[in-house]
């Protein structure tokens, strides 16, 4: 008899994957999630979404980057928002701040001690260390 060979996957996947990996003689063992472990692996599944996208090479980045919308519209659906309301706040923040198509890299920033801005950069020691 051949042994059984059992993998933990313990994530979210798409509605029809358990149906296609069934077909291929996989036995599935799924569930479906309430809304806040939805959320929370909805959230899981971006990260990884977009660690795939930042590694893919040329040739898969257009596949890695419609998984990562795919997320991004059913966290946004989740939450009670549209694809379209992600667009509108997308664009407002282009009109307000700009996009990224010059390339802006920023080293670092000076803050006076005591400003709302030196707090901001304070406040988030792990996103911004102090040099």
């Amino acid at each position: 008899m051949t042994e059984v060979l059992r993998f933990r996957v313990e994530k979210l996947i798409r509605d029809g994957l358990p149906q296609i990996m069934r077909r291929q003689g996989l036995q599935v063992f799924e569930r479906v999630l309430d809304d806040a472990e939805y959320l929370a692996e909805l959230r899981r599944k971006l990260v990884e979404e977009a660690a795939e996208a930042a590694s893919a090479d040329a040739d898969s980045l257009v596949e890695e980057l419609a998984d990562v919308l795919e997320v991004v519209i059913a966290l946004a659906q989740a939450g009670g928002a549209s694809l379209a309301d992600v667009e509108a706040k997308r664009l407002a923040k282009r009109a307000e701040r700009g996009g990224f198509e010059g390339r802006v890299y920023n080293a670092c920033v000076e803050a006076q001690a005591g400003t709302a801005a030196a707090a901001y950069y304070l406040a988030r020691p792990e996103q911004y260390p102090r040099l």
